[in-house]
């Protein structure tokens, strides 16, 4: 059946879908492996008899795929999760009801799993410093530093959004490591990778950090499934969020839900042996949007762009416009697209991002996040664009 967007009664061609930093939608290949590994393999991954053992052979062949995505990641240090939220919380506060960490540094443009945790540790007694970032959205390493060296003795856990999820700023994350551990070599560093896995290279190694967190939603993997990383197998000053028959080596207790984790781990290895293609490819399309969009809406500001962005997000500001409208509009002309992050935009609220980076909240409350990926062309890149004059009461 083909689908189709009304507008007065006339109907829109297929819909375009530019909302893939909420969500993406599986790849054929992962929606047939889970519905195989559900049908097939459907023993419990614990159990000691030969269908158990089938299970955790599907199991660690998942494991052993997150790490062609992950680079310089050993199989045995992957956990998996039910996405990045519970990757994120886990760092944070698992563990004791007592603060585990002394104190957190963050940046005020961490998605909600990352601050609202933080905020909840620092509720336990744990000191919290938000750090802020310039109109660009980047953190500054010497702020970073300062804020370490004031940091007092003890656990102290750093944790950083590689890429952010309304623009697309990617933070520099290796710069940010090694001005950290100038003061404080001890500090713990997590990156939260949920929109940089699978659209830009995330290495452990280079990159200097401890773990990184990632949903199997953002790249064409099926929902409900993440994975927290560690750089190192026997890390042990991060405990679990969850306790019950050891699962995950013991970090994320729980049955494993083997035909998302299949999914999971075949997305990671199609993505990792596309990636510099993939990557290309959404900066094409999306470099065609913003140029039709500059010349068809001059007035119109994309958020971040001085900054490094991933190749697949454009954060558009539009003066003295309502993005909610805006948003509606397109919808209403068969075009998907939000304001910002899925866990939040449904709210009624500027968006802290943007707030951060300076923008009043008229600015903030008039921009519109469009995200891509390897499923759209140039030509839709375009109709969007056009649609977008049409939702702006324009003529294209």
């Amino acid at each position: 059946m083909t689908l189709v967007a009304r507008v007065s009664g006339s109907p829109i061609p297929v819909p375009i879908y530019l909302d893939h930093n909420a969500t993406t939608r599986p790849l054929p290949e992962v929606v047939d492996l889970v519905a195989r590994t559900m049908a097939e393999t459907w023993a419990n991954a614990s159990s000691a008899h030969w269908l158990g053992g089938e299970a955790r052979a599907v199991l660690e062949a998942a494991r052993d795929r997150i790490c062609e995505l992950v680079r310089g990641a050993y199989p045995e240090a992957v956990r998996f999760t039910s996405g990045g939220t519970e990757a994120n919380n886990t760092v944070l506060l698992g563990g004791d009801s007592a603060s585990a960490w002394r104190c957190v540094i963050t940046s005020a443009v961490e998605h909600a799993s990352v601050l609202r945790p933080a905020e909840a540790l620092a509720r336990r007694g744990g000191r919290l410093r938000v750090l802020p970032v310039g109109s660009d959205g980047l953190i500054d390493p010497d702020a970073l530093r300062q804020a370490a060296a004031d940091a007092p003795p003890g656990p102290l856990l750093v944790s950083v959004q590689w890429a952010n999820s309304e623009t697309g700023v990617i933070q520099p994350i290796a710069d940010l490591v090694a001005a950290l551990r100038s003061v404080r070599p001890d500090a713990f560093v997590h990156g939260d990778a949920a929109q940089a896995v699978g659209r830009l290279p995330v290495d452990l190694v280079a990159s200097g950090v401890d773990s990184v967190a990632f949903s199997g939603h953002k790249v064409h993997g099926p929902h409900g499934t993440g994975a927290l990383v560690l750089g190192d197998p026997d890390e042990g000053r991060v405990s679990p969020l969850l306790f019950g028959g050891g699962q995950e080596h013991g970090l994320r207790s729980g049955t494993h839900n083997l035909p998302a984790i299949a999914g999971l781990g075949l997305a990671a290895a199609m993505r990792a042996r596309s990636l510099d293609a993939a990557a290309a490819h959404m900066r094409s399309v999306r470099d065609a949007f913003e140029a039709e969009l500059a010349a068809l809406v001059p007035e119109a500001v994309v958020n971040g762009a001085s900054a490094p962005r991933l190749p697949n997000t454009s954060n558009v500001r539009f003066p003295g416009r309502d993005g909610m409208e805006i948003v509606a509009r397109l919808d209403a002309l068969g075009v998907a697209c939000s304001q910002g992050s899925a866990c939040s935009s449904g709210k009624p609220e500027p968006s802290h991002v943007l707030r951060a980076m300076g923008l009043s909240e008229a600015d903030a409350y008039s921009s519109v996040r469009f995200s891509f990926s390897t499923l759209n062309n140039t030509d839709e890149a375009l109709r969007a664009a056009r649609a977008v004059v049409r939702a702006l009461g324009k003529q294209a």
